[in-house]
């Protein structure tokens, strides 16, 4: 059974260290190197059923969120995600694996394959018990581009691959760089890794890397871990859409990319999923932190095939739908921090957008913790006292903090209106 310890707020849940919500336990199974099988999908997707509400949140670092577990139904659960080899061997080495990768890497023609790395630093965080001790929140991305953040999410530290060169990123500091060969990329990290350890050791204040950098500078950090800036810094691009929908490069197809409304699927949906793919004769589902899966398809006929079904069953395969730019939080009754229903009032939002958001991203957040997202979006919405503070530019902190809020009190029936021609007139 749980105990009280493992039942606390404000860490980031695992499996064998669930968070207890308005809904019961959320249990958040992390995938190896950015990728589950097919078959582990399907235990998934059952364990959600038998033993959870069946809700099954997709997570800004691609982990999946089984909702609703109860007290007496926790031990079967981890049975038999255990059994399907799901779960790590501690709480202590599952809090530390935060390891997030390009969704397309190794299948995209144009992308470096870093899929390997990943999992040779997964196994490093297995083995070498001094990296333990890192912040349960720290992680570390691995981008098949030249471009650190993978789907626009930065890590406290990012590898970025452009062909041969490895250049190695801290968040806070991505105008900084150095370079490394592939051989010596993990032992780069590795270091990095134990020099923030030994700042945090001495300094309270410092939690993440951005503070490290905030405090000491990345150059010095760089220097601690004995590696040496780039004088000329890898230039970063971003992705201009995320993968959603037919992945093609030039003629060939190589995937498909199916979102999650709000980053939420349901147990039946994950299998339907998983049984068009079964035809594709793939056994392998990549997550993206932009609450995507991406299927490594490569026969156009199958990849229509999969778009259907995921159109028929209510998610999303076309990357121009709004809701990929928005981040929402799982709002009341799951979470009970959460004043409104987020995901509902999101909703609202959606069909008041009529479609466009202007390139614009929106975060829609229950209460001022600000959950769903870690950066500031352009337009962020905050509950307060069961209604919304609208926000340009900021973080849910700010919510009712004077001229910070563009809209204020704005009831959750009028978004669909208020809020929608609001952000459409910015965007004119």
């Amino acid at each position: 059974m749980t105990g009280a310890a493992h039942l606390r707020k404000g860490w980031c849940p695992g499996a064998l260290r669930p968070m207890r919500s308005g809904d019961g336990l959320l249990v958040r199974v992390r995938p190896h190197a950015g990728a589950f099988t097919l078959p582990a999908l399907h235990v998934i997707a059952n364990v959600a059923a038998r033993f959870g509400s069946g809700e099954i949140d997709l997570t800004n670092r691609g982990n999946l969120q089984l909702r609703g577990v109860s007290d007496d139904s926790y031990d079967a659960a981890i049975a038999a995600l255990r059994a399907a080899g799901l779960i790590d061997e501690s709480a202590q080495i599952e809090a530390v694996r935060n390891v997030i990768v390009d969704p397309l890497s190794g299948i995209d023609p144009a992308r470096s394959d870093v899929r390997a790395l990943a999992a040779a630093f997964e196994c490093m965080l297995v083995d070498d018990a001094r990296l333990w001790a890192l912040p349960g929140k720290f992680g570390v991305s691995f981008s098949g581009t030249s471009e650190p953040r993978v789907g626009g999410r930065a890590t406290d530290i990012m590898i970025a691959s452009d062909g041969d060169r490895f250049a190695v990123f801290l968040d806070g500091a991505t105008d900084v760089s150095c370079t490394v060969s592939r051989s010596d990329v993990l032992g780069a990290v590795q270091r990095l890794a134990l020099a923030f350890l030994g700042f945090a050791a001495n300094d309270p204040s410092v939690r993440r890397m951005r503070d490290a950098v905030a405090a000491r500078g990345a150059v010095m950090i760089f220097a601690t871990a004995e590696l040496r800036v780039t004088s000329s810094p890898v230039q970063a691009r971003i992705d201009p859409l995320p993968p959603v929908g037919l992945q093609v490069r030039g003629e060939q197809v190589f995937g498909v990319g199916i979102g999650l409304p709000f980053g939420r699927i349901v147990a039946d949906q994950l299998d339907r999923l998983c049984e068009a793919t079964a035809a594709a004769k793939r056994n392998d589902v990549f997550t993206s932190p932009q609450r995507i899966l991406v299927f490594p398809v490569n026969d156009r006929a199958r990849a229509g095939a999969l778009m259907k079904v995921a159109d028929d069953i209510g998610l999303i395969n076309a990357g121009s739908d709004v809701r990929l730019a928005m981040d929402v939080c799982p709002g009341s009754p799951g979470c009970k921090n959460a004043m409104t229903d987020t995901r509902g009032d999101a909703q609202r939002l959606v069909e008041g957008l009529n479609g466009s958001l202007g390139g614009y991203t929106v975060h829609v957040s229950g209460c001022e913790k600000g959950c769903a997202r870690r950066s500031a979006a352009d337009f962020t919405l905050v509950a307060r006292e069961g209604r919304y503070d609208l926000i340009r530019n900021g973080s849910p902190q700010l919510a009712g903090v004077g001229d910070s809020v563009a809209l204020a009190e704005v009831e959750p029936a009028d978004i669909g209106k208020t809020v929608s021609r609001f952000i459409m007139e910015s965007a004119s």
